[in-house]
């Protein structure tokens, strides 16, 4: 009886010629291709504000703030307005600064057009006298011996200019504050202020502190004020006090 012959089956990718056949998890997803490639110019269009500072934020009259903006969106196209109006501003590049002089306290608009969405930006500066005060501090910590609560805080150029001063610093609290800069150093009674500051530049770092009573702890002491301590400030310039 001759032998018996056997076939061996080879895949079809082992076979010259032929291509494997394509199975369902193989084949591109042709609606979710499509919807990306239909996709691109929108987000391509799509506005955004990268960036956007006007510095400093409170300034004298006649003193100059620059503008800093980097933006994207259809054809950056961006305007750059000012309420009030102000001269030297308008249709601006996508990226780029100015420098401008406000006359009085100015609110600053970004606008950035897109293809579904447009939007924009906004920044106030105050120019003094005008809409001065300002609330400045931080959240407090409880240290020290005697035992104080207190938090130090940075008025940095961008806030206010070298020629700011704090004409008033007020204290809102129902207990004493200290309050600190440079080397004037001033207790302000509960529910008042003092006008000791106004020689000294509103820029640079202020501590604000305030001793625990004896008969409180840490905990009651910053739980008082809300773990904040703040000070009310005036500002003023100075070459305006007497």
């Amino acid at each position: 009886m001759p032998a018996p012959v056997l076939y061996l089956k080879q895949p079809a990718s082992a076979m010259p010629g032929i291509s494997p056949a394509k199975t369902a998890s193989s084949l591109p997803d042709r609606p979710l291709i499509l919807a990306a490639l239909l996709a691109v110019p929108f987000l391509a269009g799509c506005a955004q504000i990268k960036t956007f500072n006007v510095a400093p934020s409170t300034i004298c009259p006649g003193e100059t703030v620059k503008i800093d903006w980097s933006a994207s969106g259809n054809n950056a196209s961006v305007m750059l307005d000012a309420v009030p109006p102000l001269t030297g501003i308008g249709e601006v590049p996508a990226e780029g600064s100015r420098m401008v002089t406000p006359v009085e306290t100015t609110r600053f608009i970004l606008k950035v057009p897109g293809v579904l969405k447009s939007v924009q930006r906004e920044w106030d500066v105050q120019v003094v006298p005008g809409e001065s005060a300002r609330i400045w501090g931080g959240i407090a910590q409880c240290s020290g011996q005697p035992q104080s609560i207190s938090v130090s805080f940075t008025i940095q150029q961008q806030d206010a200019s070298p020629g700011i001063h704090a004409e008033l610093v007020t204290n809102s609290y129902p207990r004493p504050l200290i309050v600190r800069k440079d080397d004037v150093e001033v207790e302000i009674p509960p529910k008042d202020g003092t006008d000791r500051f106004k020689n000294v530049p509103a820029m640079g770092t202020w501590t604000i502190a305030s001793p625990v009573a004896p008969e409180e702890t840490c905990e009651s002491a910053l739980a008082a004020v809300a773990r904040r301590l703040t000070v009310n400030m005036r500002m003023s310039c100075a070459e305006q006090k007497n």
